[in-house]
């Protein structure tokens, strides 16, 4: 018997990394994966974010929105479809409802895994623009409603309520997990390492391009405000601490050389969460992949500078969030520290990582894995 197709589509550049975070490896056990990588037809301007991509004989890309149609027909017939696309202009608008219109059961993913720049109190709106959003996001969700998923699968009460607000009414929430966090349940905890007690969560932040290409926005931090004094605040870990750090490579910079910013210090990139769960100590700024260190019960120091204080980037009020919501210390490292100030920062609110693995990395009480769930909730159920 002919396993049932599954079609993940999705607009940006598709990596090994992606692959493994979707659990396509677990899943294509169960059906015959097709993913159809759109970032060529809808972004290319993004594609310079990216320092790799999978060659996985699964993946197929498109320039153009014609040929993808074209093959998407071909393919799409009794098909489960995984979509990542957002009606966000005319042509994702586009996608979507040609994804609807093929009758197959489709399902969207709200799985983001940690707070954003307005998740918490940090960030200040007037009554009107409150308002003004709240308009806003009921039409497009009302506008958009016949193209909108049947079902989406969710991780955690505040991307259960993002689901709320950005999908149609009638979708089907699918309760899961943030896609880091069902990785932890897949993995167990790995054995300690005496290598690295210290890991760095690079984002790229400021030297790489990243999600900016997007979004349109400048980078108002430079290199040498940022660079400098965190190699010296991780310095001043391995010596109070005794911890030697290793740099956990962003994935879209996996490839690229990382020594003009960390000089001969180590970075390892595709590691990220077994680096985690063999440390004494996570240092980030704001990632999803603080959520190994939640799920690890790993110390977390977040870090900041100046200059990121004194622009009005949304990384100031990430950062923020992610102390207020993990419990986690900030530390501004244009500023001195002494040896109480670290070890002091080393001691973990529990009870602030129990209420953020609720809110932001599982919506389930049973841990099971996110391919499982869509196994059971949604590939093989009965409609």
């Amino acid at each position: 018997m002919a396993k049932k197709k599954l079609i993940v589509v999705w607009p940006y550049r598709f990596r090994d990394f992606d692959w493994q975070r979707f659990e396509l490896e677990q899943l294509s056990q169960h059906v015959e994966v097709h993913v159809h990588e759109l970032i060529d037809a809808l972004t290319p301007e993004f594609a310079a974010a990216y320092a790799n991509q999978s060659e996985r004989p699964e993946v197929k890309r498109f320039s153009s929105l014609k040929d993808w149609r074209r093959e998407f027909k071909r393919v799409s017939k009794d098909s489960v479809i995984f979509t990542h696309v957002r009606p966000i202009n005319l042509q994702s608008a586009l996608i979507c409802l040609k994804i609807r219109l093929s009758g197959c059961k489709v399902i969207g993913f709200s799985t983001g895994g940690a707070p954003n720049y307005a998740s918490v109190g940090n960030y200040k709106e007037s009554k009107s623009v409150k308002f003004l959003k709240i308009l806003f996001h009921f039409l497009k969700r009302t506008a958009f409603s016949f193209i909108s998923p049947g079902l989406v699968l969710v991780g955690g009460d505040e991307e259960e309520k993002r689901a709320h607000r950005d999908y149609s009414r009638q979708a089907s929430l699918v309760f899961g997990n943030s896609s880091d966090y069902s990785q932890t349940l897949l993995s167990g905890h790995d054995s300690k390492s005496v290598e690295f007690k210290s890991v760095f969560l690079d984002t790229g932040f400021p030297g790489f391009q990243r999600d900016e290409l997007l979004t349109g926005d400048v980078e108002s931090v430079q290199p040498s405000q940022w660079y400098p004094p965190l190699n010296k605040f991780l310095d001043l870990v391995e010596k109070i601490l005794g911890y030697k750090t290793v740099i956990a490579i962003h994935p879209k910079h996996v490839g690229r050389d990382h020594s003009e910013f960390f000089g001969p210090r180590p970075t390892i990139g595709g590691q990220t969460m077994g680096l985690v769960s063999s440390s004494e100590l996570v240092v980030a700024t704001n990632s999803t992949s603080i959520s190994y260190a939640v799920a690890f019960r790993i110390p977390l120091i977040l870090v900041t500078c100046d200059a990121i204080e004194k622009s009005k980037q949304r990384k100031r009020l990430e950062i923020r969030n992610c102390s207020h919501e993990t419990g986690a210390k900030i530390f501004n490292i244009d500023r001195e520290y002494t040896e109480k100030d670290l070890r002091d920062a080393l001691v973990i609110d529990h009870a602030k990582r129990e209420s953020y693995k609720r809110k932001y990395l599982t919506s389930r009480t049973d841990d099971k894995p996110n391919y499982q769930v869509l196994l059971d909730e949604v590939i093989n159920a009965v409609d």
